[in-house]
């Protein structure tokens, strides 16, 4: 749906609004002498006509809130109709909704956290537990209501913005900043975003992005990364290679690598496993375990005191 649209609820016999508009009335119309006095006195009538009307509305807006309430004595209150048929017989019904600012949260699923088809009147209406509802659906980042008498209800929808892919259980889910999940997305539809996994990744997807935006040459060599056991991150990298963070200080970590120029080194080398685990030290080795001996491992055994050489199995922890 575009962001800008008008849905109306399903009601019985609404009430139209009535406009007072006093400027346009020709009796005002500056005549002069008699007609004018006249026009005077007419207008007069109308100013009465509107307070007469102004007045019944308030009333009637007070006696369905005392009826609500049960504040009349029983007597009184057994003799009035309903609280609702009363505030729809002074044109106070829910008679039509208006729902702006939304693309990707239906119509149906607003409607249903607007509760209509059990409120049938703007009295019997609460908009602070229709915005906690609103604000609950997946997309809804904010929900602003306000009542329209005599019988509509203005809704403004605000999104959230998809800042990642999460792959989780086989599926791909679309997530905001704020690791929300959005919504779920056919795998391989949405190639624009940063591709995270893992069991608790959406959460700290977003310090994880801020952290890698500071290194050009890793934020451009970046494929996806998983979160292991809830504690840390491995980086995959686009060239086959990967880079295991430490559960903490992990910024310290990438500029020990940084230093010196390492990380452009290694970001444009062959793919190899950069583990940064172990406090004060960089541990390389390659991906392919039988390319150990190969003339690229000499060149980087070279880069400095702080690269060492792990066995094949990773020292994975």
């Amino acid at each position: 749906m575009p962001p800008s649209s008008q849905a109306t609820a399903p009601r019985a016999g609404p009430h139209s609004s009535f406009t007072l508009d006093f400027a346009a009335d020709p009796l005002f119309a500056p005549s002069g002498g008699r007609r004018a006095r006249r026009g005077k006195r007419r207008g007069g009538r109308a100013h009465k006509r509107a307070a007469l009307i102004i007045s019944a509305v308030l009333a009637g807006v007070g006696l369905a809130a005392f009826v609500q309430k049960g504040s009349l004595p029983a007597t009184i209150a057994e003799r009035l109709p309903p609280s609702h048929d009363v505030a729809q017989a002074v044109g106070l019904g829910l008679d039509q909704v208006a729902i702006t600012g939304h693309r990707f949260t239906s119509d149906e699923a607003i409607f249903k956290a607007l509760d209509l088809a059990d409120t049938r009147t703007l009295t019997q209406f609460d908009p602070k537990a229709a915005r906690q509802k609103l604000e609950a659906l997946p997309w809804v980042a904010s929900a602003e209501l306000s009542r329209v008498y005599p019988g509509q209800l203005n809704v403004r929808i605000s999104e959230r913005t998809p800042f990642a892919l999460w792959r989780h259980e086989g599926r791909e889910q679309l997530i905001d900043k704020t690791g929300r999940v959005l919504q779920a997305v056919t795998a391989g539809s949405v190639t624009h975003l940063p591709i995270v996994a893992g069991e608790d990744a959406p959460r700290e997807a977003h310090t994880l992005m801020v952290l890698l935006s500071r290194y050009q040459p890793l934020n451009q060599a970046y494929g996806w990364a998983e979160r292991v056991n809830g504690r840390r991150w491995s980086v995959h990298l686009k060239s086959g290679g990967r880079i295991e963070l430490p559960p903490d200080g992990e910024a310290l970590a990438l500029s020990q690598l940084e230093a010196g120029g390492n990380l452009a080194a290694l970001m444009s080398g062959p793919p190899m496993v950069v583990d940064l685990r172990a406090g004060g030290r960089i541990a390389v080795r390659p991906v392919d375990p039988k390319a150990a001996g190969a003339p690229h491992q000499r060149n980087l055994a070279g880069i400095g005191s702080l690269i060492e050489r792990i066995g094949a199995d990773g020292g994975e922890r």
